[in-house]
C-alpha cells in the first residue's frame, strides 16, 4: 500500500466555536466553550382537574394583592415590601406550574432517545423503593412511620399540598417565589431523586453538580505519557476504568476525574419570575460601555416570606396550625398523575382555540413532547411482576 508522504496539517491552537479577546492589559485570551443551549426538561406537571380550582384562586388573589398596574414601585433600586407592586408579566399563568427535575439539551435524535428512555423505565420499582427509603428516614419517629404505614403503599398514587414561599436567590434581593410541594407520605422527594438520577446515568439530563471543568489529562503532569487518557475516560467500560485508575493512579487524579455528584435536587414551583419582565432597566455601567445587557428587577421579600397570614379572607388561606406557623396554602390533597418531557419556553394559549375556556385560564403551557402516568393500572401494565 502505497504511503501519502503529505505534511499533517497543525491542529487548531483552540476550539472552533471560541474566540480570543482582549483583557485590560492588551493581551488577547480565548473565550471560555459556550454551554449548549438547553432545549428541554424533565418534570411533573401541577395542574389537573383536582388542582386548578384551588390554584386559580389562590394564584389569583395573590396577583391582585402584589400586582401594580403602573409598574413597581421602587425605593434605591429595590421594590417596596409592602405590597410588591410587581408587573403582570413576573407572575407565572397558571398552565406552568410544574416541578422540575432537571434540564436537557437534546437534538431531535436524543430526544427520541430520551422519550423511549422514560417510556422503558419501571416506575413501579422505583415506587416501590421510594416507599423503602420513606420509611426508612422516618423510622426516628414512630409516630410518623406508622402514618406511612397505614395510609400508603408503594401502589398509592402521589396526593400532595402545595405550601409555603420561598424567595430565590435571597429573601433580600428576590427574582423568583415559589411554593414546596408536601407529600406526607415522604415518598415523592425519594422518587424524583432517584427519576432524575436515571436520566443523568443515561446521559439525557445535564449534571449540575459540579461548576468547573475538568482539567485534561494529557495537561496533568503526573500522568506518564505512555498512558492513554481515553482508556481512562471511556464510558463503555466506565466500571473497570475506574478500578484501573483507583489502583494504579494518584489521588490528584483521581479526584479530577471523578464525575461530581448531582447538586441536592429543589423540588419548587414557580409562581414569581421577574426574568419574564420586559423593559427591565439596564445596568448603567453595562451601558456606558456599550453592553445591551439588562440588569434583573429584584425585590425584597423578607416580610412577604416570614409573615404569619393572619388576613382569612385570603386564597392562600392558613393552615389549622398556631399563628407563628401559619403557611401559604396554595392548593391541598391533590394527585400528581404524569411524568412529562417538555420543551423549553412556554407557549401562549389562544382562548379563541378552546370553546370550553381552559385555554383562557391556563394562559401559557410547557408542550409535553413525551408524558407517562403515574396511575397505578398504567405503571403494572408496562411492568408486570
Amino acid at each position: 500500500m502505497a504511503t501519502s508522504h503529505r505534511s499533517t496539517p497543525k491542529l487548531l491552537s483552540r476550539p472552533l466555536n471560541s474566540r480570543p479577546i482582549m483583557t485590560d492589559n492588551g493581551r488577547s485570551r480565548p473565550l471560555a466553550n459556550k454551554s449548549p443551549p438547553l432545549t428541554h426538561f424533565l418534570c411533573l406537571p401541577l395542574v389537573n382537574s383536582a388542582s386548578i380550582s384551588q390554584l386559580e384562586k389562590s394564584i389569583a388573589e395573590f396577583k391582585e394583592l402584589h400586582q401594580s398596574s403602573h409598574g413597581p414601585p421602587e425605593v434605591n433600586g429595590q421594590i417596596s415590601t409592602a405590597r410588591l407592586g410587581l408587573p403582570s408579566t413576573a407572575f407565572r399563568p397558571l398552565g406552568t406550574l410544574h416541578l422540575t427535575l432537571g434540564v436537557m439539551s437534546l437534538t431531535k435524535e436524543r430526544l427520541e432517545e430520551a422519550s423511549a428512555f422514560l417510556q422503558s423505565l419501571d416506575l413501579e420499582s422505583l415506587m416501590h423503593e421510594a416507599q423503602k427509603k420513606a420509611t426508612s428516614s422516618h423510622r426516628q419517629s414512630q409516630a410518623h412511620s406508622l402514618h406511612i404505614s397505614q395510609t400508603s403503599t408503594s401502589n398509592t398514587p402521589f396526593s400532595i399540598s402545595l405550601e409555603s414561599l420561598h424567595a430565590l436567590p435571597r429573601n433580600d434581593s428576590a427574582t423568583i417565589l415559589h411554593a414546596s410541594p408536601v407529600d406526607p407520605t415522604g415518598r415523592l422527594y425519594p422518587f424524583c431523586v432517584m427519576l432524575r438520577d436515571k436520566f443523568i446515568e443515561a446521559g439525557f439530563i445535564l449534571n449540575e453538580g459540579g461548576k468547573k471543568d475538568k482539567k485534561p489529562l494529557s495537561q496533568n503532569p503526573k500522568i506518564n505519557s505512555t498512558q492513554s487518557a481515553h482508556a481512562i475516560l471511556s464510558p463503555l467500560n466506565a466500571s473497570s476504568h475506574r478500578q484501573v485508575s483507583s489502583k494504579n493512579l494518584d489521588p490528584y487524579t483521581i479526584a479530577i476525574t471523578r464525575e461530581p455528584k448531582p447538586r441536592p435536587l429543589l423540588l419548587h414551583a414557580t409562581l414569581v419570575n421577574t426574568i419574564y419582565v420586559k423593559g427591565r432597566k439596564q445596568n448603567q455601567d453595562n451601558q456606558q460601555n456599550g453592553k445591551s445587557s439588562s440588569k434583573r428587577m429584584t425585590f425584597d421579600a423578607r416580610n412577604l416570606v416570614s409573615q404569619s397570614l393572619d388576613n382569612q379572607s385570603l386564597a392562600v388561606a392558613t393552615s389549622p396550625k398556631p399563628a407563628s406557623h401559619r403557611s401559604y396554602i396554595w392548593a391541598r390533597d391533590f394527585p400528581i398523575n404524569s411524568i412529562c418531557i417538555c420543551e423549553m419556553g412556554a407557549k401562549k394559549l389562544h382562548p379563541d382555540a378552546d370553546k370550553r375556556g381552559l385555554n383562557e385560564r391556563l394562559g401559557e403551557q410547557y408542550l409535553a413532547v413525551a408524558q407517562r402516568t403515574l396511575s397505578p393500572s398504567e405503571r403494572s401494565s408496562r411492568h408486570p411482576r
